[in-house]
């Protein structure tokens, strides 16, 4: 067939995929200049207002979104997406940029022939290959699982100028039932939903979830402009101001001028730190929300809707879902969940929707789990060459990995396929992936570049617990050792609780050892209960970040654990971390969680220990015989030596007024005191107590 003629046909399919609200999804194999210069006239013909590019060769009227322009996708739109892979194949920005595409669209791939292609090199996945692998020549697995399964699509594909499969079209769309300015009968609903939320009793939240593109957000928006112009006072919060944008916007075009101050976007730290209050708090991306803060908010406000994507290419609703859902039903049982599986954007059968859900592994399975604590349990590892014939293992993996983490992307997915350095390990029964752990490989790295990273000359990629070793803890000859970091630990949510998480880092520590590895290490974002695990499993904490995670209002832990090394380093590294927390607590860490302050910091060892009059004016002000201000540094030093063995109640706030610094008012409203006289009755009360015995 003709060029000419083939993109004819290109057109008459794009006026067809309008009709049928559709996006076209193209393959076109064939030689680079070849191909750039098809499309050149393929968007001289066609119709479009907005062209995004992916790669290099961009047209200059095109957004290229690998460009230096920071240009957002959340909520964006485009007639035309052309992913020219020539130059990379970024699968993040191919996943997430796939739904900003319309209906009657088209998302072009310009790719060279299958079989060429998958033999290359993808420069587009640098980031993902650590130290020194080089991503011009590495040949990682990603392309060829990737083509395997874009091969089974229904998309149109063409070979040059022969278009050698053509698309199944789907069944024309129902028109959609709805009052303006919603535009499905779903996302209608969701709106009603939203106002009951305000009407209704108090304490009742409504969990609204989508997949991409079903007008989650924008029902938020809708709602909140119709609360807003009856003078009604809304916070809208997320995990960012971009993930609040389509809210935003659709709120600002349907309420009157005078109401705009109405709608206040506050990110969820500064919200919690706060003391406003609102007739309706909406919560936008909740998934990508800490669970921790979520509570919180859910303490804070009467009247809350949590908006989450349900999946698509972020991979986080139905973890959120699991680990938000038990909590719900503890302190508001009658909260309610509201789905909409209707897209707006292109019909439910969209062609190009199912390609991405299927080629990224995005599909949950609704599988039950079936498990016997009696029955065995294997424990099995694999590499990145593993996964291209074991498919079905990948997606459970990835799944699971999705469900536990809401920061999982695509890029997860690439880097279990390209990055050879990295490696998982699952429990499994009856081929069911019960529980998992992702290992990155690290340090052995030469002497004169860990001296390098040391003195602060270099950095390296993918060697985070090596890089941290030798530059923050200024231990550059334990870079140069063999090293095992725990990126990500996942167990069915169904099968928590059950030892599964312990039973398989037990496996992992038998694995280092044989394999003579020297330390094993971990960092995440650290709560209570997380210490408390890794603490059972022999992890000491070395290090915390000075800055808390944009994405998780969490501090970054570093934790270390001796396999065939030397114990002590580690034992001298945890006493150095304890006392310098201790001493920068309330400078670097007024924010730190008490809880965790008190398991983490270590007072200075030559704190002296009070004298027996010391103790007898303890007494004193136990008694109500002393103010406090004239005995509050024996109480001071007297906390430093006990604290580990005083009941929570008190030892919380010493801890917030002695090691974080905390002012009385401060203290007085975190603790719920009336006033600091109640506060002290609570000291004087617990101390007489524990101190009876000593005097």
């Amino acid at each position: 067939m003709p060029v000419t003629a083939l993109l004819a046909q290109l057109q008459q399919w794009q006026q067809q995929a309008a009709q049928l609200h559709i996006r076209l999804p193209v393959i076109w194999q064939g030689s680079q200049d070849n191909l750039l210069s098809h499309a050149a006239v393929l968007l001289s013909t066609i119709s479009y207002d907005k062209l995004y590019w992916l790669g290099t060769e961009a047209p200059a009227d095109a957004v290229n979104l690998t460009g230096k322009q920071n240009y957002q996708l959340l909520g964006s739109e485009c007639d035309v997406l052309v992913v020219n892979a020539f130059s990379g194949f970024n699968a993040d920005l191919v996943a997430a940029s796939a739904g900003c595409v319309k209906a009657g669209g088209i998302w072009l791939l310009l790719c060279p022939p299958f079989a060429k292609w998958q033999q290359q090199a993808n420069p587009a996945h640098k980031s993902l290959l650590p130290y020194p692998l080089d991503a011009a020549t590495h040949q990682g697995g990603f392309l060829s699982f990737w083509l395997t399964q874009l091969q089974q699509q229904n998309a149109l594909f063409i070979n040059e100028q022969h278009a050698t499969e053509l698309l199944s079209w789907p069944a024309m769309a129902q028109p959609n039932q709805a009052t303006a300015p919603c535009i499905t009968a779903e996302q209608q609903v969701a709106v009603k939903a939203i106002l009951y939320v305000v009407s209704g009793h108090r304490r009742r939240p409504l969990v609204l979830t989508a997949d991409r593109g079903r007008g989650k957000s924008a029902a938020l928006g809708i709602t909140a402009a119709q609360l807003a112009a009856a003078g009604k006072q809304i916070i809208l919060t997320a995990p960012s101001p971009q993930a609040a944008a389509t809210a935003l916007t659709h709120f600002s075009q349907h309420v009157p001028a005078a109401q705009q101050s109405n709608l206040q976007f506050i990110p969820f730290d500064e919200l919690l730190r706060s003391t406003k209050t609102a007739d309706l708090l909406l919560v936008d991306e909740a998934a990508a929300i800490p669970t921790p803060v979520l509570q919180q908010l859910l303490q804070r406000f009467s009247r809350i809707v949590f908006a989450t994507t349900e999946h698509g290419y972020e991979g986080t609703g139905r973890g959120f879902q699991l680990r938000f859902q038990q909590y719900l039903n503890q302190q508001c049982p009658g909260w309610r969940k509201l789905q909409i599986q209707q897209p707006i954007r292109y019909q439910q059968a969209d062609p190009l929707e199912q390609l991405i859900f299927n080629c990224f592994l995005l599909r949950q399975s609704s599988n039950e789990l079936t498990y016997s604590a009696k029955d065995k349990i294997s424990a099995l590892t694999y590499q990145a060459k593993d996964w291209l014939n074991n498919t079905n293992k990948l997606q459970q993996v990835f799944s699971l990995l999705s469900l536990a983490h809401y920061q999982t992307q695509i890029k997860d997915l690439a880097a279990l396929l390209d990055n050879p350095r990295l490696q998982v390990v699952t429990l499994e029964q009856n081929s069911q992936v019960l529980a998992c752990v992702l290992i990155s490989s690290e340090g052995d790295i030469p002497p004169e570049l860990a001296h390098q990273i040391y003195l602060g000359e270099r950095r390296v990629q993918g060697h985070l617990l090596a890089q941290s070793l030798a530059f923050h803890l200024a231990q550059p000859e334990l870079a140069s050792l063999s090293l095992w970091r725990i990126m990500r630990i996942a167990v069915q949510p169904a099968l928590q609780k059950q030892g599964l998480g312990t039973k398989l880092l037990g496996f992992i520590s038998q694995q280092a050892e044989q394999q003579n590895i020297r330390y094993l290490g971990t960092s995440f974002g650290v709560s209570t209960e997380l210490l408390q695990f890794w603490q059972r499993n022999g992890y000491q904490a070395i290090r915390l970040g000075v800055s808390s995670d944009k994405a998780s209002a969490e501090y970054s832990i570093l934790m270390l654990k001796p396999v065939t090394a030397d114990g002590e380093v580690v034992q001298q590294l945890n006493r150095q971390f304890g006392h310098n927390l201790f001493l920068t607590l309330s400078g670097q860490y007024p924010l730190l969680n008490t809880r965790l302050a008190l398991q983490l910091a270590t007072p200075l060892p030559d704190i002296p220990a009070l004298t027996e009059a010391e103790l007898k004016q303890l007494a004193l002000f136990c008694r109500n015989q002393r103010p406090y201000e004239l005995i509050e540094p024996i109480l001071q030093r007297w906390f430093c030596k006990h604290y580990h063995a005083l009941p929570p109640e008190l030892a919380a706030p010493l801890c917030s007024l002695y090691w974080q610094h905390s002012s009385w008012p401060a203290l007085l409203t975190q603790y719920g005191f009336n006033n600091k006289n109640s506060a002290l009755a609570l000291f004087r009360q617990h101390i007489a107590k524990l101190i009876s015995a000593a005097i």
